[in-house]
């Protein structure tokens, strides 16, 4: 079973994309170029961080799998 409190590091890093990226919308809406730079630097940390959260979530329910095999019943 995947770890609860993984899944839910990821709803929280999806909630940071959105707000960042709609940080990043004003400041270039509102011309400030170096501020607009460094929210997208920000974006693309989060971007590896979720991509490494999925990998962990993944390889989770990769682990489980056979064990979930062996326990379902078998067709005749």
């Amino acid at each position: 079973m995947t770890d609860p409190r993984l899944e839910d590091h990821m709803v929280g890093l999806e909630l940071q994309l959105v707000e960042l990226v709609e940080n990043k919308r004003r400041a270039e809406v509102q011309g400030r170029t170096e501020d607009s730079q460094a929210i997208e630097r920000e974006i693309a940390a989060i971007h590896l961080e979720l991509a490494d959260v999925a990998e962990r979530i993944s390889g989770a329910d990769e682990e489980e799998e056979p064990s979930a095999r062996l326990s379902a019943p078998q067709a005749a």
